[in-house]
This record gives structure tokens, sequence and C-alpha cells, in this order.
């Protein structure tokens, strides 16, 4: 892909319409002291100091937060509570330009990943809301919603334990211009295509995740599979095409957060712009490349950004 090829892309890119629809959450960062020397006087226990709160689109929300700093239009479909952590998700939406319109409010609490760092390793993690039996609630309304709006292009997120979609949801739905990433649901996506990770690859074929496991499993699909690997890449495979997208090389320390949200997204956006599957996994691995060199967050992938490291890769 020449420099005068992306530049057509990322124009293209500006001009889509995509829809996220999925889990949507909040990743919440702050900075953790656990040895202060000061002690509680109601519980004698020692006091742990937090600093520098932070908070970030996470799940499908993530997804959708790198279309829009891509450049895409970008409507959500989902679920959030009306607490301090779901108005702070409305906010983030709003400051990005995606349209929350349907995302419904629940009587819920917001899904949140809340994460403590200390020199940048993360602790564990407290999440709020992620097990709710009420997403299901909206799902049909969610899905008769999307169907009659008109969108270039479709990204369905699931990862909580009791999602929004569940399998028969996925089993019903069926669209060219789409792709599933399902952390445990993607047996079901049979008239999708799918993105899948090394150990959800495993999990489905129970095989490696190689070359030629993943080329006779695309074989015995309907739909196209993307395939993510980690430092060897990423794997595009269908019944007619089959591309290896090598990784760029790495450069000092790295957070893969959301990187499979940065590729879903990277991937979508430059194929619903009309870019071949080599050019979409190229697109994709450079804004993944950008993503995870920011540490202590979900990262994400600016337009410049992109120019920028596709150029010096060009003239190396």
């Amino acid at each position: 892909m020449n420099s005068e090829r992306l530049e057509t892309i990322l124009a293209q890119i500006q001009q889509l319409r995509m829809a996220v629809m999925g889990d949507f959450a909040l990743d919440f960062y702050f900075d953790l002291q656990t040895s202060t020397g000061e002690f509680s006087l109601e519980t004698a226990k020692e006091v742990h100091l937090a600093s520098k709160p932070r908070a970030y689109l996470g799940g499908a929300g993530n997804v959708a937060k790198n279309l829009a700093i891509l450049g895409a239009q970008v409507a959500a479909f989902g679920v959030r509570g009306d607490d301090l952590f779901g108005r702070e998700m409305a906010h983030q939406m709003a400051t990005l330009g995606i349209d929350d319109t349907n995302i419904h409010l629940a009587d819920i609490d917001t899904p949140t990943y809340s994460k403590p760092l200390r020199n940048v390793e993360e602790f564990n993690r407290i999440d709020f809301g992620t097990r709710s039996s009420q997403f299901q609630l909206h799902t049909s309304a969610l899905l008769a919603t999307l169907h009659v709006n008109t969108f270039d292009w479709i990204i369905l997120n699931e990862q909580f334990s009791i999602p929004l979609l569940q399998a028969k949801h996925i089993e019903s739905l069926s669209n060219q211009q789409a792709l599933a990433d399902l952390r445990s649901l993607g047996s079901h996506a049979k008239n999708l295509p799918l993105k899948v990770n090394e150990a959800e690859f495993i999990k489905i074929q129970q095989k490696p995740a190689n070359l030629e496991n993943i080329r006779a499993w695309a074989n015995t699909r309907n739909k196209p599979v993307l395939v993510t690997l980690g430092e060897k890449g990423m794997v595009y495979a269908s019944s007619e095409e089959f591309h290896h997208q090598p990784a760029f090389p790495v450069k000092g320390p790295i957070d893969t957060v959301g990187a499979g949200d940065m590729v879903v997204a990277g991937f979508s956006a430059a194929r619903a712009a009309g870019a071949s599957v080599e050019e979409a996994c190229e697109f994709a691995s450079l804004a993944v490349h950008i993503s995870i060199h920011q540490i202590g967050e979900t990262g994400s992938a600016s337009p410049d950004a992109i120019r920028q490291l596709h150029h010096e890769h060009s003239i190396t």
C-alpha cells in the first residue's frame, strides 16, 4: 500500500457510517500506592492511596472509540446505567461524536473494569455491572433498530459472561459487511465474518492456530475469519482468499490491552472504505502497532499517527 492509496482509504473512512453493537463498558484506571504508613483510625488497616484517575471507553465502546478517532461516523447500540460511570460513558461518547441514541438506560451498574496500577503493573481488577441479567431485556429492540438503519459496516461485540448478544442472536444474524468479535460465542457465528484471537481459535477448533489449520477452518465456513496471532501478526482466510500479515516489530514496552479491538476497528474501517484484504490487514497492523505502545490505557491510532508510521516503514 503506497502513500497515495493510504490517503484514499483515510479519506473514505471519513464518509463511513458504522454501527457497533454489544457489550459496552468503561475502563477506569488509577495509580495505587499500598505501602503508605498511614492507618485508618476506624479499622486499624493501612490506608491505600490512589491518584491519577482516568477512564476510557471499554469493551464494544473501545471499538467505537477507535472508529471515531479514525474519523468514521459511529452509532452505538448497547446498555448502560444512570450512574457516575454511565454518565462518564455518555460524556466520552459525546466528546468523540459517537451517536449514543441507541445506548439504552437500565437500572444497572454501568459495566466498568476498574484497574489499579502500580509502576504500570495492573493489580486485581474490580469489575462493576458485567454480570447483569438485564442486558437481554433490550436485545430485541436494539436489533430491530439496527436492522431498519443503513450502515456501511456493522461490528458485533460479545465479552460479558451474560452478554447482550447471546447464541440465538448470533446464529440468526447474517451480513457480509460486518465483523463479529465474540469472546465465547464464536462457534455460533455461522453466517458472519468472524475475528478470533489465538486462544479463541484453539478453543473453537481444538487445534493449534497455525496457517494450515486456519486455512482448513476457513474452507469449512460460509464466511471469512480474521485470526490475530500477537507478535506473529494476523491471518485473513476465506474459501477464496488467504493472507498472512506479519506484525511490525515492537519497540520498547507495550501494553496489549485493547489490541484486538484496534484490529477489529482498523480492519473494518479499511474494508468498509474499499480497501482490499491485504490493504485492510496492513492498515489494521499499522493501527494496532501504534495502540500497543500506549502504556496504561486502551490505546488508539489517529490518521496522522498512521501516516507517520506508514512513512517510517516506507523509507526503511
